[in-house]
């Protein structure tokens, strides 16, 4: 047997054998049904052994399963028994990684910060960043494939514990040398330029984007691509533009021949959000983390 399965893991196993059915276990464990199907699946490879068949009775363990049960059951009781008195963490001895879900402009705006919060009071902490489609995030954060998930994450906030962490608004970036815009920032210049769209499953300014398209059909489409990273050197060199939230356009104009301007038109705030799982962030090392986090975040 590998020695890879986590708590959430065995939980949902005992869970399964108990009743005898994947979804009431995904509703004691609080995670979907494929979630739960997904760490069965995740505790069958890791065992070696298919745990439970199923028949008209439900899933039914196999005699390795029964075996099983027997030893992680009271292990996990002892466990519980044990975290009920845990309510100290060390920062400055951890060496933990903390697995945090962002786009590619959200690593811009927050690393460097995090880093800096965190470093002197936690030398030994690893942040690791994932970039997971906007639809798989819920999941991911109720069956601990991460600890947190920042960004404008509007279908997230009535289904997923959250904090507000600031407000950002949408602004455009241009050359300062764009021939549609000698005369200033208009409704009419904005949208004679041609427009640059980042388009990825991983970026959650994309909703954001689509309301403006859907607000200004006629706006003119130049370049479409995946990443942030290649936006400002288009920008730069031609009479692109691009509608991006207002502290990437003030890091974009610091490092890139580039100016912004306020949008020539009404848009919403973009509300920026820190979301955690309730299952996991009781644990004392992620409640510490969690904590940071907000105050860094909110610090920029």
């Amino acid at each position: 047997m590998k020695a890879h399965i986590g708590l959430h893991m065995l939980r949902l196993f005992c869970h399964v054998y108990q009743t005898r059915s994947v979804s009431v276990a995904a509703e004691r464990c609080a995670i979907s049904q494929s979630a739960a199907s997904y760490l069965l699946a995740q505790t069958r490879e890791q065992t070696g052994d298919p745990l439970f068949v199923r028949n008209r009775e439900g899933m039914v363990p196999t005699s390795f399963a029964s075996v099983f049960y027997a030893k992680v059951k009271p292990a996990l009781e002892t466990l519980d028994l044990a975290m009920t008195n845990i309510g100290t963490f060390d920062p400055a001895s951890t060496n933990r990684s903390v697995r945090i879900a962002m786009s590619d402009i959200g690593e811009m705006q927050f690393i460097p910060v995090l880093l800096r919060n965190m470093y002197h009071e936690a030398p030994g902490i690893v942040i690791e960043t994932h970039a997971l489609k906007t639809d798989d995030l819920d999941d991911a954060l109720r069956t601990n494939q991460i600890d947190f998930a920042i960004g404008y994450l509007p279908t997230l906030v009535d289904r997923i514990p959250n904090t507000h962490l600031f407000d950002e608004k949408y602004v455009c970036l241009y050359s300062p040398r764009n021939d549609y815009l000698t005369g200033g920032m208009s409704l009419d210049a904005y949208l004679k330029c041609p427009h640059i769209e980042v388009v990825s499953p991983t970026s959650y300014h994309n909703s954001g984007d689509r309301l403006i398209s859907e607000q200004l059909p006629e706006r003119k489409l130049g370049l479409r691509v995946a990443h942030y990273s290649s936006v400002p050197s288009a920008v730069s060199s031609t009479n692109m533009i691009v509608t991006v939230p207002s502290r990437i356009a003030l890091a974009f104009q610091a490092t890139h021949d580039v100016v912004y301007a306020d949008l020539p038109f009404e848009t919403k705030l973009i509300e920026v959000r820190l979301f955690w799982s309730d299952v996991f962030v009781a644990e004392p090392g992620l409640a510490w983390m969690k904590q940071k986090i907000t105050e860094a975040i909110r610090a920029v």
